[in-house]
Parts: structure tokens; C-alpha cells; sequence
């Protein structure tokens, strides 16, 4: 992996008072009770002019790499409770449903949060800690090396983007995302990544089977300045599997996405925010100890069309 980095125009950071305000109200709100995505809407009004400005042109046209590093979106909390030791604690307390509020306040400035109800209880805001004995799993419970991957990739509704918001980090584990866009493919390999040559299969965060009647869709689509991508290193393979240029081009992708991969340890009140159709991402490996102080992060997966979220009836959990 080369050692890119963020543009400096990708990253905004908010002053400490904004932070505090903001995580005031977003207090406020859980004690008042109702709908979050309906408390979110209005704690939207309480973000500064130019994280809202900048999330607007991230939304509209893109950055160099895709991506947006939001820093000092929450204050410190020194009421932070212990690590849960699941990525399905109970609700509460009030500090993590104010930190929640506020995810989904940013987010939605990007599009309408959902999520699968198959997918950790269906809840829209989920917890990514490591969990024991689930060291080696390729989901949100893992610690070893998370594979090259987009967020559902075996799912036509998958998301347009997420958010990471980190509540307590690991200087040892490197959130990891490589554009489409300055992937270095030969354009042999270019051109077969573009045919529906290839599958993928459900991840096992979603529990479900192994299907026999997936649909072969291509890797890359889309403008070649600025494509979209559809790829997951573990679930994905040839639709047929005696086509050699198929597994070829998938070799020669992995490896052009470990040269264009740039990587950023999350640090307590960072959002890292990534567009799921144009930015493959995974995680290092980082040791955790089970003592309560272990990474957590909160993360909110968006559709950015509203035409297609009414078209789900505007539900929050599908299937």
C-alpha cells in the first residue's frame, strides 16, 4: 500500500464551542424523546454553515478521492461508557444516543439513512466493536485484516454512502479506502471488469444463504473518469467459473487497488464519510483486549435518492 492520504479540500474540522453546541442539543432531543431521523432533520440546523456547504459539494460532485474526513464532530466525553462487548448492545445511554443523533444529523445531509433487517437486529445505526472470538470474521465484530470490499455489494440497494463516527479508537487499526477512479488497470483488463462476467454472494454479517440465481453484474461501470465500482474480495467470482479473463481481471484489480489505497486512523469525534459506489474500503489488523477501552465506532448507511427511498415505501429497514 503507497502512502496517499486525503486531499486537504476532503477534510473540514469543526471548532470545539460548535462541537459542544451541538452535542448539547443533540441532548436535548433523546430527552424529548420521538423519532431520531425526525430529531436528526432538525439538529441539521445547528451545524455550521461550512460543514454544511462542504457536505453539499461532496454530495453534488464528488472529491478527489471520494471522500470526506469530518474532525471535531463531537466534543470529548468523559461519560463515554465501556466499550459494549457486542454490535448489539442495549439502547442507551444518553451520551451514545446524543453521539447517534448526531451521525444521523450529518449523514443526512448526504441522503436517507436505512439499513437490511437482517443485518444486526436492522438497526439504523450501528456498533462496530471487536468482539470475542470473532477475531477473524470479515464483518463489524472482526480485528484481523477486513478484506477489500463495498458495503453489500451482492445487493442492488446497497448504500451510496456511509459514515464512520468514532467514539473511542486504536492507533493500530487503519481505516483503508481506494477510489475507483485511481485504480491503474491496463485496458484489457478495463474493458472484461465492464462485462456482467461476475457474482457476488451475500456476506455473512446478513446471515443468509449462499443464492443460486444471482444475476452476473460487471466490477466497473459508469463514466471512466469517474466510475462506479462493485467488488468484494472475499464474496465475489467469475459467474463462470472455467472464465480464466475473468479471474485474471479480478487478480489484476486487487492488486491495482493495493497501490491506490490510502488509509486514516479514526480518532474520538471523526466521521469518516466514503461513497459506497465509487470507493472500495476495509480495515487493518489491531489487536483488541476485551478491557472496555477497545475501538468503537458508530456507523449510518444512506440512499441519496429520494425517488428510489419513496420507492421502498420510505422504509428505514429493508429487506
Amino acid at each position: 500500500m503507497r502512502d496517499h492520504h486525503l486531499a486537504p479540500a476532503e477534510i473540514i474540522e469543526l471548532a470545539c464551542p460548535d462541537a459542544a453546541r451541538i452535542h448539547r442539543a443533540a441532548l436535548v432531543l433523546v430527552e424529548r424523546g420521538g423519532d431520531p431521523i425526525d430529531h436528526a432533520a432538525e439538529l441539521v440546523t445547528m451545524l455550521p454553515g461550512a460543514v454544511v456547504v462542504a457536505l453539499h459539494r461532496y454530495r453534488s460532485t464528488g472529491s478527489t478521492n471520494n471522500a470526506m474526513l469530518v474532525r471535531g464532530l463531537l466534543p470529548a466525553l468523559p461519560t463515554l461508557p465501556p466499550t459494549p462487548a457486542t454490535t448489539t448492545p442495549p439502547p442507551g445511554p444518553a451520551v451514545i444516543d446524543a453521539a447517534a443523533l448526531t451521525l444521523l444529523a450529518v449523514t443526512s445531509v448526504l441522503g436517507e439513512a436505512f439499513t437490511f433487517a437482517n443485518l444486526y437486529e436492522g438497526r439504523v445505526v450501528q456498533h462496530i466493536v471487536p468482539v470475542r472470538g470473532r477475531e477473524a470474521a470479515q464483518t463489524s465484530e472482526g480485528s484481523a485484516n477486513l478484506d477489500w470490499h463495498v458495503e453489500d455489494a451482492f445487493h442492488d440497494a446497497r448504500c451510496d454512502y456511509f459514515g464512520l463516527l468514532c467514539l473511542r479508537g486504536d492507533l493500530g487499526a487503519s481505516t483503508i479506502l481506494a477510489p475507483a477512479r485511481n485504480l491503474a488497470l491496463d485496458d484489457r483488463v478495463t474493458v472484461v471488469l465492464r462485462q456482467p462476467r461476475f457474482v457476488v454472494v451475500p456476506d455473512l454479517a446478513h446471515g443468509l444463504p449462499t443464492l443460486s440465481d444471482i444475476v452476473p453484474m460487471p466490477v466497473l461501470s459508469g463514466d471512466p473518469s469517474d466510475p462506479e465500482i462493485c467488488y468484494d474480495a472475499i464474496y465475489q467470482r467469475p459467474a463462470d467459473p472455467t472464465d480464466r479473463a475473468a479471474a485474471d481481471a479480478l487478480a489484476a484489480l486487487a492488486l491495482a487497488i493495493d497501490m491506490a489505497a490510502l488509509g486514516h486512523e479514526l480518532r474520538p469525534g471523526e466521521l469518516l464519510l466514503a461513497d459506497n459506489r465509487r470507493v472500495v474500503h476495509g480495515r487493518t489488523r489491531f489487536q483488541p483486549c476485551y478491557d472496555g477501552a477497545d475501538r468503537w465506532l458508530l456507523r449510518v448507511m444512506t440512499c441519496a435518492s429520494v425517488r428510489a427511498h419513496r420507492r421502498r415505501r420510505a422504509l428505514r429497514t429493508i429487506s
